[in-house]
């Protein structure tokens, strides 16, 4: 379920309210046995296994002073319920008995995303205790640059799961250069994020960002788009990226992809259709 409401200031300035509902598994267990997967994901034996799911509030306020410069600031918080079931669904034996009775399918394997810090390695329980994470974003635009109308923006994010008690923040800075509309047109994007293991439930960060892992990690990305034709861009998209933390049994911190690899260097070229 999704919710807007949209509170005019002015002819140019807005003020919305948002909010969004989501159903993330359906477990129907209504008592838990001591032999299913459920139990390695820290549920008890005996109870009822509620499914996961996740409340989105926030806010965003719209200003512009009717010229070419317009400025955005979103506040957020994402609170996730039974979050381990979301990790518990990316182990072989948590899977089945959470993604295929879903969707009445069956997979070939567990979801992937996978790169939180885990109490055991590879397991189905989150170091951090919750997800209830804190974002807040500015935008700043303008609708083009010199005669020709070439868009320019620029977004900082932040947040922090203020349910972990450490490596829980997340930062990403963009800067974008303009559009692609027609035969000839350039876009140039620079990125630089850096995604710690407890910041962000790793499956639902943005996985363009991240190469083996969605979190525990520092990325630069640059993006290269030019048009071919009115509906057809060639979209080149280069990433470098570093791990941030290694493995620390003494804090049941375990993760994936750990520092001291190597740096991972990868290219994304595609051709894209827009209508």
């Amino acid at each position: 379920f999704q919710q807007i409401v949209k509170l005019p200031i002015d002819s140019n300035n807005s003020f919305e309210l948002r909010a969004g509902e989501y159903w993330l598994s359906n477990p129907n267990v209504v008592v838990l046995s001591a032999t299913s997967p459920f139990v390695t994901a820290g549920f008890q034996t005996g109870q009822k296994v509620r499914d996961a799911n996740l409340f989105h509030p926030g806010a965003v306020l719209n200003l512009s002073q009717g010229g070419a410069w317009k400025h955005q600031l979103i506040g957020d918080i994402q609170l996730y319920r039974n979050a381990n079931q979301i990790q518990l669904a990316s182990t072989a034996n948590g899977f089945p008995v959470l993604v295929n009775g879903a969707i009445g399918l069956a997979l070939s394997g567990p979801t992937t995303g996978t790169g939180n810090a885990t109490t055991t390695a590879g397991g189905a329980i989150y170091t951090a205790p919750d997800f209830h994470i804190v974002r807040a974003s500015y935008r700043i635009e303008h609708k083009g640059i010199g005669d020709k109308e070439i868009p320019f923006w620029f977004n900082f994010q932040v947040s922090r799961n203020i349910r972990a008690r450490f490596l829980r923040d997340a930062v990403m800075g963009s800067i974008n250069l303009g559009a692609v509309k027609k035969v000839g047109d350039i876009r140039l994007l620079y990125q630089y994020a850096i995604k710690d293991a407890n910041s962000l439930i790793s499956q639902f960060t943005d996985d363009d960002l991240g190469t083996g892992s969605g979190v525990n990690i520092a990325v630069h990305a640059i993006r290269f788009d030019v048009g071919l034709t009115r509906f057809l861009q060639w979209q080149n998209l280069f990433f470098i990226q570093h791990e941030r933390r290694g493995s620390n049994p003494d804090e049941l911190f375990f993760v994936p992809l750990q520092r001291g690899a190597r740096v991972t260097f990868r290219y994304l070229g595609q051709l894209a259709f827009t209508f």
